[in-house]
């Protein structure tokens, strides 16, 4: 796949359309690099999330999926929001319960496409969404949501939303509820403080003691295997990247739950976008990958983006807790002051102590008739409710 060059302002695209809003106008950009960098650098420089990561899911996940990017601006040409924007098509009982489930599949017999739906969707395709906001949230949300709405029925789309954007945004959306959205509670992700100096220190002040004797048997396991466990930290995915992906296909694909899968070109993309913000971590035994994960650093914190594991040998030398030690230590010897983790897994993260960090999901069908069945039955689809491990904490994440 070929490496491209940011763009600068002058020489970007002009954009794909234009729409008329209550107050003010939007310009549709169908590609990340047609967006004048300024915007890019001005919505979201409190992001690692940036120009070079949308670009980069733009370029390396392209099947089924379709990007776009709104710029909303006021009356007077200024500026308000960027927005990415997903265009897709979705299974919306993807995360039902198994109760409901068992129903929706029934219903397929007769009627294939039950449940099954063109969206749109303000956000990231993986992980928390943000908008890029020129000016403040609580101006800028009404136009970005009115924006969407428009678009979304430019190409024939009714059903819209706002994708795991972070709980501490719940007062600039208000908006969104007053404008027929109904918020349910997405797969939140979670975090760590490295106020610690290792990763013994960690377990001893923050750990209960089951926890430290269930992990300091699960180490004794590992670090007594022959061949001997080591510990590799790439900057890049060109020579390993034959012995990684496979790893990561291994748990994706086994996902109790499956959403987007990442694509080899993804993980070798990304190491050449953005020299030093990504890295990939190995766990060999002998010559052998058994291990894999793949980071960010960005401002003081490690995200512990996605694993891989070999499975014959993951579970004999519990390797998931093996990675989790690693990558705590080498954070803290690094001067991090925080360890991020992507969803899911919940029940082993949550006994280590790791704080959640609630997401919501806003939805709307923009049919006056169906939306407020929309608004009545969300909650059996709430993504969280199919989560034993939080299950009992839902009322910390509404």
């Amino acid at each position: 796949m070929t490496t491209h060059p940011a763009r600068t302002p002058s020489d970007t695209r002009a954009p794909e359309t234009k729409l008329t809003l209550s107050r003010g106008h939007v310009l549709v950009f169908e590609h990340a690099r047609d967006v004048p960098m300024e915007l890019w650098d001005r919505g979201f420089s409190d992001s690692w999330k940036d120009f070079q990561y949308y670009d980069l899911i733009e370029q390396t996940m392209r099947c089924g999926f379709e990007y776009r990017y709104l710029l909303v601006l006021d009356e007077n040409e200024w500026p308000l929001a960027l927005q990415p924007l997903l265009l897709a098509s979705q299974d919306l009982a993807i995360s039902a319960g198994a109760r409901v489930a068992r129903l929706v599949a029934k219903l397929r017999t007769q009627w294939p496409r039950f449940l099954k739906s063109r969206v749109a969707l303000a956000g990231c395709l993986v992980g928390d969404g943000k908008m890029g906001t020129l000016e403040s949230d609580e101006i800028a949300t009404p136009l970005v949501a009115e924006a969407v709405e428009k678009y979304a029925g430019r190409v024939g789309i009714r059903l819209v939303g706002f994708k795991d954007f972070p709980a501490r945004t719940r007062s600039a959306f208000s908006s969104l509820n007053q404008a027929g959205y109904v918020r349910v509670t997405g797969f939140p992700p979670l975090i760590l403080d490295l106020n610690f100096a290792s990763f013994e220190e960690y377990a001893m002040k923050q750990l209960s003691r089951a926890t430290r004797k269930n992990l300091r048997r699960k180490f004794r396991a590992a670090d007594g295997a022959s061949p001997a466990i080591s510990f590799e930290v790439w900057t890049d995915a060109e020579q390993i990247i034959d012995e990684i992906y496979p790893l990561y296909l291994a748990v994706a694909e086994t996902s109790a739950i499956q959403f987007e899968i990442f694509t080899r070109e993804y993980f070798l993309e990304a190491g050449r976008s953005a020299p030093g913000k990504f890295r990939y971590f190995i766990w060999r035994q002998s010559s052998r990958a058994v291990a894999f994960s793949f980071c960010t650093i960005w401002d003081g914190t490690l995200y512990d983006n996605d694993i891989g594991l070999d499975y014959s040998v993951a579970y004999e030398l519990n390797l998931y807790y093996v990675t989790f030690r690693d990558l705590l230590n080498w954070a803290v010897a690094n001067g991090l002051r925080r360890y991020a983790c992507a969803p899911f897994n919940y029940d082993p993260k949550l006994r280590l102590r790791l704080q959640l960090q609630p997401v919501d999901i806003y939805v709307k069908h923009t049919s006056v008739w169906l939306n407020p069945l929309i608004k009545l039955f969300a909650w059996h689809f709430e993504p969280t409710r199919t989560e034993p491990a939080l299950r009992q904490r839902l009322h910390l994440l509404r």
